[in-house]
């Protein structure tokens, strides 16, 4: 049964919920949306507390140092200045909000508060931070990609499959844009399902994995090729979406390709390619007394923004 406390300061002998309770039930909203969450950990994170909705957070991106490092002996070491320039992320304010009654929190047998939490924090990782990240990131339409060497998206057939010489084609795009690697070690491709479905039929990526790490193929991993990590999302935009409630419907993508061929969107960047920043991080508040103490508000509040830091650095590709 979840507590409710008697709030002093509340008209008419309201209940509030205590701030502390609110505090943990807001750590719980984060920690159900993290699992789903695909996003978030890849982009940079700038963070300022200080900044309201509406208002633009500064990231400085510096250009490489270039120049011949040759010395000569007895010539001084020839120095130049940093140079580079700033981008500007702007902070909007995003919530949602669900309503129960104060006889519903002190009397039902279930916990009304954690089920809540986990149905905000469901709603904050399909349609929080998350979905603005990606929709950044497919928002880079000068550097689009298509299946099977098509030019365009109204091109595709329903032949232009997902498969690993399209991977090949954007690798060798991001290096040579000089893309720089996670963790110096792996760019990050986050694709539909049914993209990954035709990824793991592709003959060269099962010959690569008879022989090594094979429990993929039986544990539904998609692992990893061309130094590419892969990750299924079901939330990437897709023309097999009929539902306009889905975060993945767009209906551009439905029968836009050749002979209504419906498209499916991916994405593969390197660090540094979308920033993401955060001026109040996600909390659950309480809507305060309503209807003299008989109905509560909850929903989750948060102040955040993203933009992309090196749009050469990431490519959206687009297949049947």
């Amino acid at each position: 049964m979840a507590y409710s406390g008697v709030d002093a300061n509340a008209p008419q002998n309201g209940f509030a919920l205590p701030q502390a309770l609110l505090n943990i039930y807001g750590k719980q909203v984060l920690y159900e949306a993290l699992g789903t969450m695909r996003f978030e950990e890849f982009a940079v994170l700038r963070e300022d507390f200080t900044k309201q909705s509406g208002e633009n957070l500064i990231i400085t991106k510096y250009d490489d140092v270039s120049g011949d490092p040759v010395l000569t002996e007895g010539d001084p070491m020839s120095t130049v200045s940093m140079s580079g320039s700033n981008v500007t992320l702007t902070v909007t304010e995003y919530g949602k909000a669900i309503k129960v009654s104060e006889k519903l929190l002190q009397l039902s047998w279930d916990d009304q508060l954690s089920n809540a939490a986990f149905q905000l924090g469901r709603h904050f990782a399909k349609w929080g931070p998350d979905m603005l990240i990606r929709d950044t990131v497919l928002g880079n339409t000068s550097n689009v990609i298509y299946g099977g060497a098509q030019a365009s998206r109204g091109a595709l057939t329903a032949a232009d499959t997902f498969d690993t010489d399209l991977i090949r084609e954007v690798v060798e795009q991001l290096q040579t844009n000089n893309a720089p690697k996670f963790n110096n070690d792996f760019y990050v491709c986050v694709l539909h399902p049914h993209q990954a479905r035709y990824l793991k039929q592709d003959p060269d990526w099962v010959a690569a994995n008879n022989y090594h790490m094979t429990r993929r193929l039986f544990n539904g991993e998609i692992g990893r090729w061309e130094d590419v990590v892969f990750i299924q999302s079901s939330h990437m935009p897709n023309g097999g979406v009929g539902n306009t409630n889905d975060i993945a419907y767009d209906a551009t993508l439905i029968g836009g390709g050749a002979g209504s061929t419906n498209v499916y969107q991916a994405c593969i960047f390197g660090d540094s390619h979308v920033a993401y920043g955060v001026a109040l991080p996600v909390e659950l508040r309480d809507g305060g007394v309503e209807d003299l103490g008989r109905m509560h508000t909850l929903g989750w509040y948060s102040i955040y923004g993203s933009t992309l830091l090196y749009p050469e650095y990431g490519f959206v590709v687009e297949t049947a």
